[in-house]
């Protein structure tokens, strides 16, 4: 009896480290759906979850040599496990949250607006394009020439859309992001606004002239303000600028209730992380 205790122990050892080894060699698409280790938490990033979405599923994602980063085969809710989905939502609510909380303050825009929009262009920051060019916005050069000429943002990438679409290059998340907003903040958007945008207008101006956030000071040592004045726009009187708009009619399925439903989920992931 006293030999039986640990040859069972041994037999139960061995049994735990077959079972180890073998879990990997289940197949990307059986790994991909297997609940991963835990939640993303603060100071996780998209790419340490597409990263390990590589290790488990290597056929859903690709790496780009260009930039170091890798991104979604196949961006779409349908491809992609809800375990998954959710540690992507995290993760990006972790990576730009606070980014697009300094710039509504700055711009007097409701945060979750601009951060949805940049959820809904780029699948939660895993599609090829962002991770290509830090383009989180689906920034175009064609029509926005103040882009190149205000802003010297002038390098594209040329990607069919269906049809060949020059989008602007970025350097990071911020600048992308600063440009989205002069672009909702162009005259033609400002006047769908219940203030026609009074409230934001010559900073905006004031920024194409001299190349420089407002808040910071232009080459002669000139500052506009520090912090532009008044109620921030909700997340309604944005979508309503720019959502069903003659002039923004590329994104096929878009709609002021899907774009609604974007920042819904803003929230979700918002109130997930606070948990």
């Amino acid at each position: 009896m006293a030999l039986f205790r640990p040859m069972s122990k041994i037999l139960l050892l061995f049994f735990v480290l077959i079972s180890f080894f073998l879990l990997p060699a289940q197949g990307g698409a059986v790994a991909a759906n297997d609940k991963p280790v835990k939640r993303a938490q603060p100071g996780d990033s998209i790419q340490v979850v597409l990263w390990q979405i590589s290790k488990r599923a290597p056929d859903m994602v690709s790496y780009l040599p260009e930039t170091g980063r890798w991104f979604l085969n196949d961006p779409r809710r349908e491809a992609i496990a809800d375990v998954w989905l959710v540690r992507l939502q995290d993760a990006f609510y972790y990576d730009v949250s606070g980014i697009c909380q300094f710039y509504g303050r700055k711009y007097l825009a409701d945060w979750k607006a601009l951060m949805a929009k940049a959820a809904r262009e780029t699948f939660w920051g895993a599609s090829f394009l962002c991770n290509r060019t830090n383009n989180y916005f689906g920034i175009r050069r064609m029509n926005k020439e103040w882009v190149c000429q205000s802003f010297s943002f002038c390098d594209v990438f040329m990607k069919n859309d269906p049809e060949p679409t020059d989008f602007v290059i970025f350097p990071n998340f911020e600048a992308s992001l600063w440009m989205f907003i002069h672009t909702i903040y162009s005259r033609h958007y400002l006047d769908r606004l219940p203030d026609f945008g009074d409230r934001v207008a010559w900073a905006i101006d004031f920024e194409r002239t001299n190349r420089v956030r407002y808040w910071q000071p232009t080459l002669y040592g000139t500052v506009f303000t520090n912090q532009l004045q008044g109620y921030i726009y909700t997340d309604e009187e944005l979508i309503y600028t720019w959502s069903e708009h003659p002039i923004n009619n590329l994104c096929v399925n878009c709609s002021r209730q899907t774009d609604r439903e974007w920042v819904n989920k803003i929230w979700v992931a918002a109130n997930r992380a606070r948990i």
